[in-house]
C-alpha cells in the first residue's frame, strides 16, 4: 500500500509545494490520479424571488423523474461526469481492496453470531423470517405452533433471480388477518415506485400480479378478500388509496388526496378491527377506519387534520386508543375514545404525557397492552393490563436496542422482540405478559469467531452549547487505552424524529478489532431523548443538529478516546446533511468524512419543492422558501452554498440514479465543488451507481462490500495513508 513517505518526489517537486497548494503543485509528480475537471458553467437559479449562480446546476437533469423511471435517459454529459467521478473514486479506493477484503471476512465470522429468527406468533402460526443458504435475501415463512413442517411464503432471492436490483418495501411483507393471503411490494429499480404482489398461501396461487405503480403500503381486510394499497402521481406522490377486490380484480377509489404535503400509510388493527388509513407529514395527521369485516364501508374520519395535531390509532378493549401530543403533550400520551364517537372531542386521558417519557408504539393484545418507551436515550417496554396495572421491563446494558414488530397475534400469550447492544447479538426474545418477565426465547448460539466479553459498550454524554447533554453511544476494544490517540468512527443522523438504535452491528466489531473505537451521537432531530430533541430543530432550529455532533466530537477528544484529525464521521440521507454541515464548518476536526445519499443541497431542492417525491411534505421539517427568514435560514447552513476555500479532510460520498429521495447530483456537484475549493490534499471523491436507489444496490452481500469500503476509506483517511494528492 502506498503512503506519503514512499512517494518519491525530485527537490523541484518539494520547491514548488513549498509555495504553492499542494493540489496543484503535486498534479505532476504525484502516484495518484488527478481527478475529474468538470466544467464551471455558471447559470442563474433561484424561485421565489431569490436569485445566485450555480456553477454545476447543469448536473441536475432536466426531466429527473425520467432518469427515475429509465437510468439510461440520462444526458450525456451528465453521464460522462458520474463515469469520470466514479472511476477516479474506483482508481484511488483501488490499493484499500487488501483492507476491505479483510474487513469484510471478519465481519462476515462475526455476523455468524446470529441466533435462530425472531418467531412471532399469530393465529395458531409461528411467524418468521430467516437466512437462505447461499442467498443474500431472506425467506420468509410460517409453521403451526403445535408442530408441523414449514411452508415457506416468500422466497425473496428466488423473487430477486435475474433481477439487477431487487428490494423490499421497508413495512415487509405480511399476511392476512385470516393467515389465508401473503403479500409483498417490491421495487425492481430502487426509484421507490413499488409492485405489490399477492400469493394465496394454501395454493400458491397469484391473487394480485398487476398492481405496478403502488406507493409500497398496503393492507388487507378481515377475511382476506379485499387489498387496500397506495397509489401515487407522476411526481411520485402518494395520492390516493384504493380497494383491490382480489376474486374480481376491480379496483375502486377509497380516498383521493388532494393536499401533495402528505404522505399515506396503511395498515391493520392488532385486534384485526380495522384498516387504518393515515395521512402524515412532519406537522400533522389524520386518522381514517374502514372496518375490516366491512371492507366496502365508507371510511370512518376520527378527527379531521388540524395545525400542530399529531396521533395515530388502534383498538384495545372495545374502544379505541389513541396515541397523540394534543394539549401540549410533546412526548406524547395515550388516550381512548369509544369506537362509535372517534372525535377528539369524545377523547379521555389514560396514560398522562410525562416530560422526558416518549411513547413510541403501542402493541395490543386481548388482555394487555404493551408500550414502547423512550427514557434516557434508551428504549424499554411497559405492559399494561384492563385494570391499569403496568410493569416496567428494565435491561442491563448501558446502551441497548429492542424491536418488537407489528402485526403480533391478538390471542398470543407473549410479545416476540429482539434485545441487541453493539456488544451483544441480536437475541430473540419473549415478554410474557401474564408475569411481565421478558426472557431469551431459546439458548444463545455460540460463536468460537466472537466472544463478546472482550468489548465495551458505554454510555457518555457531551455538553452542547447551549447547555443541552447530548447522548453518545460508544463501542470499543476492552484492552483499549484512552490516551487520546485511537482513531474514531462516528456516526450521526438526527433528522425526522428517527430514534438511532444502540444495535449490534458486525461491521463495527471488525474496525474495533483494527484499534478503532465506534460511536453513536445521538443528537437532536431524533427522539431518544423525547419529541423536544427533534421539534427544537425543526425549520430555523436545525442548526443545532450540528453543533450537538461538534460538540460530541469534541467531548470524545476531551475524554481521551480518540485525537483531532483522527475522526471519521458517517451519515446517512438527512445525516448526510449533517455531515455536509459539520464537513464546512469545522474541516480541522475530521480526518474524513462518509456522506452516504447525502441531503447536502437543501437550498436548491427546496428551492424546487414542487417537483420533487417529497414535496410539501418536507416543508415542516425543513423549512419554506417562499418564507424570507425561513429560506435564509437554510441558505446560512446549506452545505453546498457554504464551501468556501479550507483545507477540508477526505470526503466519500455515494448515491443511485434512481434515488428519489436523494437526487443523486447532490452529492455529485458538492463533490466536484469541496475539490474545486479545497486548498488541502487530501482525497475528495464520490462513487454514484446506476443501479439500486436511496437503500444502495440490493442484496446483503452489496451491503457488506459497502460497509467494507467505508471502513477502507475511514482507515487510509485517519492514517493518512494517501498522503498529499492533486486536485487541479
Amino acid at each position: 500500500m502506498m503512503d506519503r513517505r514512499k512517494i518519491c518526489v525530485s527537490l523541484g517537486a518539494m520547491t514548488i509545494a513549498a509555495m504553492a497548494r499542494p493540489g496543484v503543485a503535486l498534479a505532476a509528480k504525484s502516484a495518484w490520479p488527478i481527478p475529474p475537471q468538470q466544467p464551471v458553467q455558471p447559470r442563474e437559479v433561484g424561485n421565489f424571488g431569490h436569485k445566485r449562480i450555480d456553477n454545476y446546476a447543469w448536473m441536475r437533469p432536466k426531466d429527473w423523474h425520467a432518469v427515475l423511471r429509465d437510468p439510461t435517459t440520462l444526458d450525456p454529459p451528465i453521464r460522462a461526469a458520474i463515469d469520470a467521478e466514479t472511476a477516479y473514486a474506483d482508481a484511488m479506493l483501488a490499493p484499500s481492496q487488501p483492507l476491505q477484503a479483510a474487513l469484510l471476512q471478519r465481519a462476515e465470522a462475526v455476523g455468524n453470531s446470529a441466533t435462530s429468527p425472531l418467531e412471532v406468533e399469530d393465529g395458531g402460526y409461528l411467524y418468521y423470517q430467516r437466512a437462505a443458504p447461499g442467498s443474500e435475501y431472506p425467506v420468509y415463512a410460517r409453521k403451526p405452533k403445535a408442530g408441523g413442517a414449514e411452508q415457506i411464503l416468500l422466497d425473496a432471492g428466488a423473487q430477486a433471480k435475474g433481477k439487477t436490483f431487487y428490494g423490499l418495501h421497508w413495512a415487509g411483507p405480511f399476511h392476512s388477518p385470516d393467515q389465508k393471503m401473503f403479500g409483498w411490494a417490491e421495487d425492481l429499480t430502487g426509484s421507490g415506485i413499488f409492485s405489490i404482489r399477492v400469493r394465496e398461501i394454501a395454493t400458491g396461487k397469484m391473487r394480485v400480479t398487476d398492481i405496478d405503480a403502488g406507493h409500497g403500503s398496503f393492507a388487507f381486510d378481515a377475511g382476506g378478500r379485499y387489498l387496500f394499497w397506495v397509489g401515487r402521481d407522476d411526481s411520485g406522490h402518494p395520492n390516493s388509496v384504493w380497494r383491490r377486490d382480489m376474486q374480481t380484480g376491480a379496483d375502486v377509489k377509497v380516498h383521493a388526496e388532494s393536499d401533495p404535503a402528505f404522505f399515506i400509510q396503511l395498515r391493520t388493527t392488532a385486534s384485526g378491527g380495522f384498516v387504518v388509513i393515515q395521512m402524515l407529514n412532519g406537522a400533522q395527521t389524520e386518522v381514517m377506519l374502514v372496518p375490516a369485516s366491512d371492507p366496502t364501508a365508507k371510511p370512518i374520519l376520527v378527527e379531521p387534520r388540524a395545525p400542530d395535531l399529531r396521533y395515530d390509532v388502534d383498538h384495545w378493549n372495545d374502544q379505541l386508543v389513541i396515541l397523540t401530543d394534543v394539549d401540549g403533550a410533546i412526548d406524547m400520551k395515550i388516550m381512548t375514545v369509544p369506537v362509535a364517537t372517534p372525535g377528539r372531542a369524545q377523547w379521555k386521558p389514560w396514560v398522562p404525557h410525562i416530560a422526558g417519557r416518549f411513547i413510541a408504539a403501542i402493541h395490543p393484545f386481548r388482555d394487555h397492552l404493551v408500550r414502547e418507551e423512550w427514557r434516557d436515550a434508551n428504549p424499554r417496554l411497559v405492559v399494561m393490563d384492563k385494570k391499569g396495572g403496568e410493569r416496567d421491563v428494565g435491561f442491563d446494558e448501558p446502551a441497548y436496542a429492542l424491536f418488537a414488530p407489528h402485526g403480533q397475534g391478538w390471542d398470543a400469550p407473549a410479545l416476540a422482540f429482539t434485545y441487541q447492544s453493539p456488544r451483544t447479538p441480536p437475541q430473540p426474545s419473549r415478554l410474557m405478559l401474564a408475569s411481565g418477565t421478558a426472557a431469551p426465547a431459546r439458548a444463545t448460539t455460540i460463536n468460537p469467531a466472537y466472544d463478546p466479553a472482550h468489548y465495551v459498550v458505554e454510555r457518555l454524554e457531551a455538553v452542547a452549547p447551549d447547555g443541552e447533554r447530548v447522548p453518545i453511544t460508544l463501542l470499543r476494544s476492552k484492552a483499549a487505552r484512552r490516551d487520546g490517540k485511537a482513531p474514531l468512527f462516528l456516526y450521526g443522523y438526527g433528522s425526522y424524529g428517527a430514534t438511532v438504535p444502540a444495535e449490534f452491528d458486525a461491521a463495527s466489531i471488525a474496525l474495533v478489532d483494527q484499534g478503532w473505537s465506534y460511536a453513536i451521537a445521538h443528537v437532536r432531530g431524533g427522539a431518544e431523548k423525547g419529541s423536544h430533541w427533534w421539534r427544537s430543530v425543526l425549520k430555523t432550529g436545525k442548526k443545532k443538529t450540528f453543533t450537538d455532533f461538534i460538540a460530541c466530537a469534541e467531548h470524545l477528544i476531551a475524554e481521551g478516546y480518540t485525537a483531532k484529525g483522527r475522526i471519521v464521521s458517517h451519515g446517512y440521507s438527512a445525516g448526510g446533511l449533517l455531515m455536509g454541515a459539520i464537513y464546512t464548518m469545522r474541516p480541522d476536526l475530521w480526518a474524513g468524512v462518509i456522506a452516504q445519499v447525502p441531503f447536502v443541497d437543501p437550498l436548491n431542492t427546496m428551492d424546487a419543492f414542487e417537483t420533487h417525491p417529497l414535496g410539501l411534505t418536507a416543508l415542516p421539517i425543513w423549512g419554506d422558501p417562499r418564507v424570507p427568514e425561513e429560506y435564509a435560514y437554510i441558505a446560512s447552513y446549506s452545505p453546498y452554498d457554504q464551501l468556501k476555500p479550507a483545507a477540508y479532510p477526505a470526503l466519500l460520498t455515494t448515491s443511485s440514479l434512481a434515488d428519489e429521495r436523494v437526487a443523486f447530483y447532490e452529492p455529485l456537484k458538492f463533490t466536484v465543488r469541496a475539490r474545486a475549493v479545497t486548498t488541502g490534499g487530501h482525497p475528495i471523491m464520490t462513487k454514484i451507481s446506476s443501479i439500486g436507489g436511496h437503500m444502495g444496490a440490493s442484496g446483503s452481500k452489496a451491503v457488506r462490500q459497502q460497509q467494507a469500503m467505508f471502513q477502507a476509506f475511514a482507515i487510509w483517511a485517519a492514517d493518512d495513508k494517501w498522503g498529499i494528492v492533486p486536485q487541479r
